[in-house]
């Protein structure tokens, strides 16, 4: 069987399971079952495709086919500029939290920061790329995720200046009194009621990561009566949210020595 040939039936497949870009995506499965880029399957799309190849590509265009998210078949994904790696039962990174990274070096220099919630560590990764200076702690529930931010922190020279914590919740991370610069997570904000509906791709991913309570906001209210007595005079929290409602309501419950500095 040709790369063409493969691609064409893959794109069938994919679209026969309902994919909204079947032939993207194709190409993507494609390039990691031949462990090819996508120049070398465009440029050479009659060269044949190994036969143990063939069956790992079909078999990742069936369970793509079936729901399974794309990142988790091909074990990794673009954040911030790098690739980091991916790993099933973890919250897989996407775009819109490269916003937060982006608001946190615009008042985060150099210190120590904490990120709660770390998943594969990409916020964290980020951050302590731009900011050679900064230590972090990466914490997370789930012991899935912290394995796969020790490798990507690893895998771009980071883990000398990280701590991984296993943590529940914000009260056992292991740090002082206003000693951090910054608290940025991007916390589980989906309120319980809506996660039947949610997408089936993301019905994959772990409810740890998902699931914020009756109203979504049961980590934020962890995380805000927490960070007062932690983060430094002068130090930011940064949160990810749902949307501007859920934003809204972040503000009301908020302590008072916390200062609002935008949505």
């Amino acid at each position: 069987m040709t790369l063409r040939e493969a691609r064409l039936l893959v794109r069938t497949i994919l679209s026969k399971g309902g994919a909204d870009f079947p032939e993207r995506e194709a190409d993507i499965l494609l390039c990691a079952a031949a462990n090819l880029s996508h120049a070398e399957i465009f440029s050479r799309p009659d060269a044949l495709l190994p036969p143990s190849a063939a069956e790992g590509l079909f078999a990742m265009a069936r369970k793509r086919a079936g729901g399974a998210p794309l990142q988790y078949l091909i074990g990794e994904w673009d954040f911030y500029g790098r690739t980091i790696e991916v790993a099933e039962n973890v919250l897989i990174p996407r775009p819109e939290t490269e916003t937060i990274v982006d608001k946190a070096l615009e008042c985060f220099y150099g210190g120590t920061f904490l990120d709660w919630g770390t998943g594969t560590g990409c916020i964290a990764l980020s951050l302590l790329i731009h900011r050679p200076q900064a230590r972090g702690i990466a914490a997370d529930i789930n012991p899935v995720a912290l394995s796969t931010a020790w490798k990507n922190l690893r895998r771009y020279g980071c883990l000398g200046r990280s701590l991984l914590w296993h943590s529940r919740t914000p009260e056992d991370i292991p740090c002082k009194e206003g000693s951090l610069d910054l608290l940025v997570s991007n916390p589980p904000y989906i309120p319980t009621s809506v996660l039947p509906s949610l997408q089936r791709e993301v019905r994959h991913e772990p409810r740890t990561a998902l699931d914020g309570g009756s109203d979504g906001l049961d980590c934020y209210r962890m995380l805000l009566a927490w960070s007062p007595k932690m983060v430094k005079k002068g130090g930011r929290v940064l949160f990810e949210v749902g949307d501007g409602e859920q934003a809204e309501r972040l503000k009301e419950i908020a302590p008072t020595s916390l200062k609002c500095k935008g949505i």
